[in-house]
């Protein structure tokens, strides 16, 4: 105890000012390992290529949990309360020692880090997504919000309104800012997220050499899904328009990446078809780009996405997509998807799915659309996007 306050004493002290012959940016991330896989990729993302798109800066990038060494008294804690102290303890103390003249906070979820923050510095903060929020106001039909969380929910909303600018990253969460929490739109920048340059397809041998190593020689079609077990990204919903197909066509196959859940367990025993659906692990992006690659078509049922990587990660590897066109969705896949307005249609997603798996024209015409589509969602655009706003503000 006497060495970790000594640890926390000495952090904090303040720290000198870099340096004010340039401007300076700080991105600010997630504890690893905490939120989305997503989140943290934006977070690696920017945090090497900003720099690139902005001469002259000063950029840097800072997350909770860098740089501690787990030694003296920490390492008697457990993983869990060692996290818990690295988020809600030292990380508030490093923030107050932090200068910059622009702080960019890059998830909503973390907004809170503007209250340890120098006042006199710009605040941005990248908001993905108001689920959180429109669940615990009543406007989503998503399992309420744990009571723990909601301090964090409300810190990070207060913090939302007073930033000085917001990067929306689809018009769906722009719209939804204004509406939901007043937020002038002169204060949103849309910045679309993009497509990383390793989502690609394979050729036509590799394709067949990876189709049978991943998903085995007895797979006549394949569908895949990717996404958490959340409720909004609708696993169950998968699951159910899979079962359909099943009825159309027996070779299909289903894999989800992400491990399955009870719930899941049981309903497929239920629809009895354990024995024609794999959960793979968390993948690597390159496994994940192989999977997408392979696959006949990705199913997409989500009840609610900010942005929705899979369906554009999947068109980039010319994966064909079925998707809802619910919240962002129909922004992020125009019209290189089949789209359908009722995420609970089980029947018509499983329509859809056979016409993609059984009409090679139906599918040609969905890869040749996508990759046109992702074409638009470039890492090089959105860097300029956010670099200009860095240089209007500071």
């Amino acid at each position: 105890r006497t060495e970790v306050r000594r640890r926390l004493k000495s952090a904090s002290r303040p720290s000198l000012p870099i340096s004010t012959e340039m401007p300076s940016l700080m991105l600010l991330g997630p504890y690893p390992g905490n939120g989305s896989v997503s989140t943290w990729n934006y977070f690696e993302f920017l945090s090497g290529r900003l720099g690139e798109s902005l001469p002259g800066w000063a950029v840097r990038s800072e997350h909770p949990g860098a740089g501690v060494d787990g030694s003296g008294g920490v390492r008697a804690l457990s993983p869990r309360s060692r996290a818990w102290a690295d988020n809600y303890v030292r990380w508030p103390l490093r923030l107050r020692r932090m200068r910059a003249d622009i702080f960019h906070v890059l998830d909503h979820g973390l907004a809170w880090y503007d209250r340890f923050l120098d006042r006199r510095a710009v605040k941005i903060v990248t908001v993905h997504d108001l689920i959180a929020y429109l669940t615990w106001k009543g406007e989503l039909p998503l399992p309420p919000v744990p009571r723990l969380r909601l301090p964090i929910l409300f810190e990070s909303v207060t913090q939302i309104r007073r930033a000085r600018h917001l990067f929306a990253v689809s018009r769906h969460t722009a719209d939804c800012l204004v509406r939901c929490l007043g937020i002038p739109s002169g204060r949103i920048s849309v910045v679309h997220n993009w497509v990383p340059p390793y989502f690609r397809p394979l050729d036509q041998s590799e394709r067949a050499a990876e189709r049978v190593s991943l998903f085995g020689p007895e797979a006549e079609y394949v569908v895949i899904h990717v996404g958490k077990p959340n409720p909004y990204k609708n696993r169950i919903g998968a699951l159910r328009a899979f079962a359909l197909l099943r009825q159309r066509l027996p070779g299909a196959r289903l894999f989800l990446v992400q491990p399955m859940v009870p719930e899941e367990r049981q309903l497929l025993a239920e629809l009895g078809i354990s024995n024609f659906v794999r959960f793979f692990p968390p993948l690597s992006p390159e496994r994940l780009r192989l999977v997408y690659a392979a696959a006949d078509v990705l199913v997409f049922p989500s009840l609610y996405e900010g942005f929705g990587w899979p369906p554009l990660e999947a068109m980039a590897c010319g994966c064909p997509v079925v998707s809802s066109d619910r919240a962002s969705l129909a922004e992020v896949v125009g019209d290189a998807a089949i789209t359908i307005d009722d995420p609970h249609d089980y029947s018509r997603f499983a329509a859809a799915l056979e016409r993609v798996l059984t009409d090679p024209a139906t599918a040609g015409d969905l890869r040749a659309r996508g990759l046109a589509r992702v074409a638009s969602f470039t890492p090089e655009r959105a860097l300029a996007a956010m670099s200009s706003v860095y240089e209007q503000i500071c």
